[in-house]
């Protein structure tokens, strides 16, 4: 969900740095290359000496968001001390150096976040080989496309493909999940949305998928929008396809992963035309429920007693039963108030196990102040999915840790058991085969979406849309 991208750091060109090493000092390190990882953000951090402006410095590089240099703001080497720091992203790192086995250890800083970092020698840049990423030339055609929703100053842009031939096609929007993303929903390296595209409109189904509002060739309005607002955006797409050429206006649908499996039901609730819905990892109830499902998974897997996960919960539970009627402004004092509550009696480990220190309290005054935050909390897709008359695929993995798979349960309920439900053995949130499903995986999966569930989806939807040409 959001919380991997609210950790990613800044990339970003800045001034030279302004407290300067002698050159000797940093001179055995030239050319040489570490490589850490920003476990709480599964972000793996690259740091190398070179030559800038006739001076050896420090670069730092976060490859998996760019492949230019972050360069400092400051830094010294001082003794075996290497300070570095980045003002755009607010980024510090003191690092001390371990001439035993060639490492640097030390403290990252950056905003909330405090994490301890180990940077090993490395050969080069980091980079993951995902060999799903499919490559030129493409067996069908592709068009850039804008959508304008003028009353709403918003405009998106995207990619539709279509299979080669005369048509009409069946044909899908893709909708992603929460958080702003390109149109191929790009995340860690991996690329979804693309990968999906082109195997269905090689299995001949047209599809459009577009950036999110602020990404790519996107805009709108991003600070104040809500799932409601992300499904108009949707529904304006899902128009827009069904009255180009060579798409079978009768036989479009959507395909949404995580947030996205709730935007295509409050789309199809109220637009008839939507012929079917395919939900990847959709939740099946409400946000406060995926919420405290993804927090007790969460802190299983990181072992933590569930005596200590049950007080994080109750925590959570009494922040969203007065959302609506505390002031925005006074969540802060109320959410530390309440971890003040929760915590009593437990040591500062204890604490910081479960997320209970003032700063996380915090943190999580923070996002409540969203308003994406406090409607997604009340939303509830069983609402939507009970209203559905379209036929509708669920799939989950059961390793995923972010919209657990009793939701399948929660999405047969609310469709009176007429869903078409998949429960994926040894896949994770986003559809990857995995060890645990947490999300500090996603990043070293070198498959971007499971074999399995293409297959499943494609061949799905042209049965489905078969199916219903010949009830007609």
């Amino acid at each position: 969900m959001r919380s991997i991208k609210h950790l990613l750091l800044i990339a970003m060109l800045c001034v030279a740095a302004s407290l300067q090493a002698q050159p000797s000092s940093l001179k055995p390190f030239e050319g040489r290359w570490w490589l850490g990882v920003l476990e709480e953000a599964s972000l793996p951090i690259n740091i190398t000496f070179g030559i800038d402006k006739g001076e050896l410095k420090p670069f730092l590089y976060s490859p998996m968001q760019s492949s230019d240099a972050i360069m400092p703001t400051k830094w010294s080497f001082s003794g075996d001390t290497l300070s570095i720091s980045h003002k755009p992203s607010g980024m510090r790192l003191t690092l001390v150096w371990n001439p035993a086995d060639s490492t640097f250890s030390g403290a990252f800083r950056q905003g909330m976040l405090r994490a301890q970092m180990h940077f090993v020698p490395t050969d080069t840049l980091f980079s993951i080989v995902r060999p799903q990423t499919p490559q030129p030339p493409f067996p069908y055609s592709q068009q850039e496309v804008v959508i304008e929703r003028k009353k709403a100053n918003v405009r998106l842009a995207g990619t539709l493909t279509i299979p080669e031939g005369e048509g009409p096609f069946p044909a899908v929007i893709l909708v992603s999940g929460s958080g702003q993303q390109n149109r191929d929903e790009e995340l860690l390296g991996h690329k979804p949305f693309l990968v999906l595209a082109d195997y269905l409109t090689r299995q001949g189904i047209a599809v459009l998928r577009y950036d999110d509002r602020g990404v790519g060739g996107s805009t709108g309005d991003v600070e104040n929008a809500t799932t409601l607002d992300f499904a108009d955006d949707a529904e304006a797409v899902f128009n827009y396809l069904r009255k180009q050429k060579h798409i079978d206006s009768k036989h479009v649908g959507i395909i949404g992963h995580s947030e996205g499996g709730l935007i295509a039901p409050i789309v199809a609730s109220r637009n008839r035309k939507v012929a079917f819905v395919v939900l990847l990892a959709g939740p099946g109830t409400t946000g406060a429920d995926i919420l405290l499902q993804q927090n007790e998974r969460l802190f299983q897997l990181d072992s933590v007693p569930q005596p200590l996960i049950e007080r994080r919960l109750d925590l959570l539970r009494s922040l969203y039963a007065v959302m609506d009627t505390l002031p925005v402004d006074n969540y802060q004092h109320f959410t530390i108030a309440l971890c003040d509550k929760y915590s009593e009696g437990l040591t500062a480990d204890q604490r910081k196990s479960i997320g209970l220190r003032r700063g996380d309290a915090i943190g999580l005054a923070t996002q409540m102040a969203l308003p994406w935050m406090r409607t997604f909390i009340k939303l509830d897709n069983s609402t939507y999915l009970s209203q559905l008359r379209c036929p509708i695929l669920a799939i989950n993995g059961d390793k995923d840790c972010q919209v657990l798979p009793v939701n399948l349960q929660a999405i047969s309920a609310a469709t009176s058991g007429r869903a078409d439900l998949r429960l994926m053995p040894g896949l994770n949130h986003l559809m990857q085969h995995c060890v645990t499903g947490a999300s500090g995986e996603y990043m070293l999966i070198d498959e971007t979406m499971a074999p399995e569930v293409l297959q499943i989806v494609a061949e799905w939807v042209i049965q489905t849309c078969k199916t219903e040409r010949n009830k007609k």
